[in-house]
């Protein structure tokens, strides 16, 4: 179920054959059999994101969605800049002070609906094209 496309999943949701709880679920589970090994997650909370993607279901299920991509599960990179969320960089040597506003991209997501239930890790300050970080464990590719 993990390989459906953002716009087969709305449809989905629309339709009510599967919904963003269900669909959360099993992206956790998913998520839970290969994060050790990868090491690609910043700032996943599964019972967040559970919380969020029930909302979205009932919302759906009233036929009152929260903009056009409502429950659609989404990440950014660390550098991007969460409300309330410290924003590493990749490094351990920045100072983990929560970001005061979404950055532009975090915000347009938001208000579509989408769900940011992670950040995916970057090197220190995004200046490598390895998996290398200070303040992260080694991120693997799963391909």
């Amino acid at each position: 179920m993990t390989e459906l496309s953002g716009r087969e999943l709305l449809e989905k949701f629309r339709t009510r054959s599967l919904s963003p709880l269900e669909y959360a679920r099993s992206l956790v589970a998913h998520i839970s059999r290969w994060e050790p090994a990868l090491g690609a997650l910043y700032l996943y909370d599964p019972d967040k994101y559970l919380a969020a993607a029930k909302e979205s279901e009932q919302r759906w299920f009233r036929g009152e969605p929260n903009g056009p991509l409502d429950g659609l599960p989404a990440t950014v990179k660390e550098l991007i800049a969460t409300k309330g969320d410290p924003v590493p960089q990749g490094s351990a040597a920045s100072p983990l002070i929560p970001a005061p506003a979404d950055a532009p991209v975090a915000a347009r997501l938001k208000e579509a609906g989408a769900i940011i239930f992670a950040k995916t890790t970057v090197p220190d300050f995004g200046m490598l094209s390895s998996g290398l970080s200070t303040f992260h464990t080694l991120a693997r590719n799963p391909w």
